[in-house]
């Protein structure tokens, strides 16, 4: 093959490479929690280090129940609350950077990609804001109400992906808005797609998980999983992980499309507690939590548990692995910290109102909203 040839080759399979030059996908890091999940395969994990001791630093009063989790970019915290409002704060004392209002309740936590913020409403429209003075920058509108996350796609072009409530997976360009494809189900998507190599995957209230080409959204598999898929799943080595509402966790093989393990706590009542939130995963464990305030580590592998911890009411927004610290919030009203190697309380803080949605961490922060409308900032001791 001669030069142009191989330059020819060359460029056609950088066009056609998910993840190219023109964007790496989203990753947390020490000082990044981009997205409700930390990253685009959302396994809930970072490498960052939480306090030791953590002590409140701050709140902010977001004037109405935050439902959905923070994001934290380049030391400024991104929180919407369900009047609509969405608001950038500096992490390191609270103070508002700006705050823009939406038309409609927002319950979906936002997305920080390639300078630009992304978020739902319940409306149905997906909203593109420019993250440094929140104005906008487009609008795209599905039929029904955009309750979970949105998801980026780097490359050439960049999409942002978002499930609704017209049963619907969207892709839309990140650039303008406009429609790249989109992927039916057969009842609600509620949670964040998540995304791996040329995958996207996405749970469905019609009890499947679906996977589909993430260039172009033709199907690539309908697995089966027993019930309603309410949550996001979490990947990592081409294996899901995903809770059901019948009181399940499932390990799902992507390269053959098949379950591989499913695990189902003892439960002292009749009906099993239902897993509405999203696990975590990291190299070796699994970490899910129900809707009876269980969360259980499992092993990756086999889905056998590790351990287990009990909080007083439902863990909705799902754990956070942050090194050797997993952090939760609960309905109870409380923040935990556990002992990662085997479960044990560390911490936990009373906020006294609700906890629906999961942590944002970064190197010596922790960030997360109540139904109260605060949102509570803890760090280290100054």
């Amino acid at each position: 093959m001669n030069r142009t040839g191989l330059a020819i080759m060359l460029l056609t399979i950088w066009q056609h490479t998910p993840y190219s030059e023109a964007g790496t996908p989203l990753a947390a890091t020490g000082n990044s929690w981009p997205m409700a999940r930390g990253d685009a395969a959302l396994t809930g994990a970072s490498p960052a280090r939480v306090p030791r001791q953590p002590v409140l630093r701050w709140t902010f009063d977001a004037g109405a129940k935050i439902q959905a989790a923070p994001i934290i970019n380049d030391g400024i915290v991104y929180a919407a609350a369900t009047d609509g409002s969405v608001h950038a704060l500096q992490l390191s004392d609270g103070s508002n950077v700006w705050t823009r209002r939406m038309e409609a309740r927002i319950e979906a936590p936002p997305l920080y990609a390639d300078g630009a913020l992304y978020i739902g409403d319940s409306d149905g429209r997906l909203h593109a804001l420019d993250a440094d003075t929140g104005r906008p920058r487009w609008t795209y509108n599905t039929d029904g109400a955009i309750m979970g996350g949105a998801n980026w796609a780097p490359g050439d072009p960049a999409l942002i992906l978002v499930g609704s409530y017209d049963y619907r997976l969207h892709a839309v360009h990140a650039a303008d808005g406009q429609s790249a494809w989109v992927y039916e189900t057969d009842n609600y998507i509620h949670g964040t797609p998540a995304l791996l190599d040329d995958l996207a995957l996405v749970g469905g209230c019609d009890e499947h998980v679906h996977a589909v080409n993430l260039r172009d959204g033709t199907p690539r598999a309908r697995i089966a999983a027993g019930s309603y898929v309410a949550a996001s799943p979490a990947l990592r080595d081409r294996q899901a992980y995903v809770g059901h509402y019948e009181g399940e966790v499932l390990a799902i093989d992507l390269s053959h499309n098949e379950i591989v393990w499913r695990f189902r706590p003892d439960s002292d009542t009749t009906d099993s507690p239902a897993f509405l939130a999203s696990p975590a995963v990291t190299t070796t464990r699994v970490l899910a939590s129900d809707n009876e305030g269980g969360l259980y580590c499992l092993a990756r592998v086999s889905g056998k548990e590790i351990w287990r911890f009990r909080a007083h009411r439902d863990i909705e927004g799902g754990p956070v692995v942050a090194g050797d610290r997993v952090l939760c919030g609960a309905r109870d009203g409380r923040i935990y910290m556990l002992n990662f190697s085997d479960g044990e309380l560390l911490w936990s803080y009373l906020i006294g109102s609700p906890i629906s949605a999961s942590a944002a961490v970064v190197d010596g922060w922790i960030v997360i909203g109540a139904t109260d409308g605060t949102l509570y900032a803890f760090g280290d001791k100054e």
